[in-house]
């Protein structure tokens, strides 16, 4: 296990999200993050060419040239699976069969992989068809970067969560993550470093920013900045009311939801139960959904930036979507217990 008082430049982190790609590179240091860089690029990752991925890395100021990149659900196909008790090979053998004909994929198109979640007999299992995976990674090599490790989001996301819970004394504290992205969320349970319980969810912030419009009559820009204006007590208060009466039932359905969670966490795991939820991602944090998960609940609930290695990074950097995917995979290489968490998906080898 890696000490947590050594000092360690993290790789260039790659994440495709929300539409578009976050870039950035940190290190860490007794417990903190250190020298966070991150950059922003509003374009599809699919159509981005070498000379993109090149001035992006000059513009974010990363140094080297070895990097992780992390993908989301959208590009890698998720499925928990429950399986019989099996060595690792074993496991990823089935995974990959049970993945071809759930998606109708040849075996041989696809790029799989699975990770032991839990005490139950949970796996879950990854898979990306390789002709996608060779569309984002061939620009990245020709713009002389060399992916280690390409990985799925939640798993970037984890560690980011987990950066301070990998020594032994930590490892029976369990937390729940609920990732709530622009077009997309999950629900994540962590027992120590380990993810233990992941669910796909599909709410999103899209579905927000629509219902306000409606209920409101207002346009997409000020239903963001409205959204924006309610995420803390203290907004002005016609506005939280607007935004409270609009997304109310999105709210509840999302609660709901992390409930069922629970529930099905606390029966299928033996370990202890989640003591409080965090919540990220580009939809973040709503003072109305924070309220509602802690009395379902019955936790306490939390912004991703209360987490005391987070908080001073800096609402700049936190402002930024897919920081959380993007410094996760940045450290992804401080892994001490790989076998916990499988290989993830590995990128196939510079030419």
């Amino acid at each position: 296990m890696f000490s947590l008082n050594k000092k360690t430049k993290g790789l260039i982190g790659i994440a495709c999200i929300d539409n578009g790609v976050t870039l950035g590179q940190c290190s860490w240091s007794k417990g903190l993050y250190t020298h966070a860089k991150l950059h922003r690029l509003e374009q599809n990752p699919r159509e981005l060419t070498s000379d993109d991925w090149r001035s992006a890395v000059h513009n974010a100021g990363l140094a080297g040239s070895d990097c992780v990149v992390t993908l989301p659900p959208s590009m890698i196909h998720h499925q928990v699976l429950r399986l019989p008790e099996m060595n690792d090979v074993e496991i990823k053998e089935a995974a990959s069969w049970e993945m071809s004909e759930r998606f109708g994929i040849d075996r041989n198109k696809l790029q799989s992989e699975a990770l032991r979640i839990g005490s139950g007999g949970d796996v879950l299992a990854l898979a990306i068809e390789l002709d996608e995976l060779e569309c984002i990674l061939e620009p990245i090599y020709a713009a002389g970067l060399r992916p280690t490790k390409v990985e799925a989001q939640c798993v970037s996301i984890s560690r980011t969560f987990s950066m301070l819970h990998r020594r032994q004394s930590d490892q029976g504290k369990v937390r729940s993550i609920f990732n709530f992205g622009l077009h997309d969320s999950s629900f994540i349970i962590l027992d120590g470093d380990s993810m233990v319980f992941y669910k796909q969810l599909q709410h999103k912030q899209s579905d927000l920013l629509t219902a306000i419009e409606s209920h409101t009559g207002v346009s997409q820009t000020q239903a963001k900045s409205m959204i924006e204006d309610a995420r803390f007590a203290g907004g002005e208060p016609t506005i939280c009311k607007a935004v409270r009466d609009a997304t109310r039932s999105i709210h509840e359905e999302i609660t709901t939801d992390i409930m069922k969670c629970l529930r099905h966490y606390g029966v299928t795991n033996r370990g202890p139960l989640s003591s409080c939820i965090y919540i990220t991602g580009k939809g973040g944090w709503n003072q109305f959904l924070g309220e509602l998960l802690s009395t379902a609940c019955n936790q306490e609930v939390f912004v991703d930036l209360e987490a005391p290695h987070i908080s001073q990074l800096g609402f700049e950097s936190l402002s930024i979507s897919g920081w959380h995917a993007v410094f996760g995979a940045s450290l992804a290489m401080l892994s001490g217990k790989p076998a916990r968490r499988g290989e993830d998906i590995q990128s196939k080898e510079a030419a």
